[in-house]
């Protein structure tokens, strides 16, 4: 070989150089892909193996939207339940279209109307809010929708202040439940045993306290409904490992200034629910 042909062969070979490391990579790449799906199928099958864990269902879940509820109250329990393979969620519109529904601040889509609703829930679920709320505890309309989906609802359930709709709905006499802080005592004096705690059930009930309470609350139900060890996935999957930068999230954690700045603020708004459980 003289030097001429040493060098066209030498500029060949340079220049096929990014094919085939572009052809390596996509080899490397449809590799690792094939291998990380064998891993997920035999992660999957694992799972499914476990005593306890039911990896596919048909739970129907009924999440009732109102004007002015809190999205938190909302989206935090759907996460979970999302998260149920198998499972139908309906996100009930307050009215006969699905027109978005005001979340304090955040829209949210209904997926279904009232009439949509399906009669033999595994699950209602009611959020909580503010003023919003105290607007739908007076729409007899909907407190007398949430009476008949409650009859035949597996669990009837809420977050937040969305107890006080199950009160004035009148199915929490006699029983224990709990709420956001602020309106336990108004749970207590309408013949509800309230509770101060994360999440309480009682029979078919299940209560959560406030707002972020409902990623708990979420949880219980996924374990009760489909094993502790789904829960713990799920739980894993969310990262849901509280560190709060303030040592202030409940009344008897807080400094006295900070509980009763809080509790001045929601007066008035606690004088009229009460006022409309009592009516």
């Amino acid at each position: 070989m003289n030097r001429r042909q040493f060098t066209r062969l030498a500029l060949a070979a340079a220049s096929l150089a990014p094919f085939t490391s572009v052809a390596q990579a996509v080899a490397s790449f449809e590799q690792r892909k094939a291998q990380a799906q064998a891993l997920s199928i035999q992660a999957h099958k694992d799972f499914m193996a476990v005593d306890g864990i039911q990896m596919m269902g048909n739970e129907k879940i009924a999440m009732l939207l109102y004007p002015g509820f809190y999205a938190a109250d909302l989206v935090n329990p759907q996460f979970i339940f999302n998260a149920m393979m198998g499972a139908t969620i309906y996100l009930i519109s307050p009215t006969e279209d699905l027109t978005p529904v005001d979340a304090s601040g955040i829209s949210i889509v209904p997926t279904h109307t009232r009439s949509q609703c399906p009669d033999d829930l595994d699950i209602l679920f009611i959020p909580g809010g503010a003023t919003g709320t105290l607007k739908a505890m007076q729409d007899k309309s909907f407190i007398d929708f949430i009476k008949v989906k409650a009859a035949k609802a597996n669990y009837i359930t809420s977050v937040c202040t969305g107890s006080l709709l199950l009160a004035k709905a009148g199915l929490l006499k006699g029983k224990r439940a709990t709420s956001h802080w602020s309106t336990l005592d108004i749970l207590a004096k309408f013949g509800t045993n309230a509770v101060k705690k994360r999440v309480v059930w009682d029979g078919n009930i299940v209560t959560g306290g406030g707002v972020t309470a409902g990623i708990d609350f979420g949880l219980e139900i996924l374990a009760a409904l489909r094993g502790k060890q789904y829960a713990e996935a799920i739980q894993l999957q969310a990262e849901y490992d509280p560190a709060p930068p303030f040592n202030s999230g409940s009344p008897d954690k807080a400094s006295p200034f900070i509980k009763n700045v809080v509790k001045g603020m929601f007066a008035p708004l606690v004088v009229d629910m009460e006022h409309e459980l009592e009516s």
